[in-house]
């Protein structure tokens, strides 16, 4: 049996993120532009969850995270941010990308505390074949960095 709860027109945000927020995003757009990793543990908080969309596991922490980016970042080419929706905390971020031959279309769902620092960071992607393969190759390319 499946539950689910119902949404009302109270439950759904329409207001646009906080300035803080809004500041980060644009910062965030900055680093991807000239992939400054140097530059992302500025926009983490320290309890900052980063959830990949090859695992159900999370993994946690500003070092992790920017390992991750910047191996990732590095796998994929053609990356491109296309729209984007926002709430009050956060934004979602549809992108474009490929791995090898194969195109990838995903979002970025970001949410962020009320100092502008992103507290969760989830990425969901498809096709599953793209990601499995992008999934192997920063696995391998993290692996002979440890």
């Amino acid at each position: 049996m499946i539950e689910t709860d119902s949404i009302t027109m109270a439950d759904i945000e329409p207001a646009r993120p906080h300035a803080a927020a809004q500041a980060a995003i644009q910062e965030w757009h900055r680093i991807v532009a000239a992939l400054d990793w140097d530059r992302v543990p500025d926009l983490l908080a320290d309890c900052i969850v980063y959830r990949n969309p090859a695992t159900i596991d999370s993994h946690h922490g500003k070092a992790t995270m920017v390992a991750i980016m910047r191996t990732v970042f590095g796998v994929m080419q053609d990356f491109k941010y296309h729209r984007h929706f926002a709430r009050g905390t956060g934004y979602v971020l549809e992108f474009s990308a490929r791995v090898g031959d194969a195109g990838v279309f995903g979002v970025d769902l970001v949410e962020f505390d009320e100092h502008g620092k992103i507290i969760d960071f989830m990425v969901m992607m498809r096709p599953a074949s793209a990601v499995l393969a992008l999934a192997a190759e920063a696995g391998k390319r993290m692996g002979a960095t440890s």
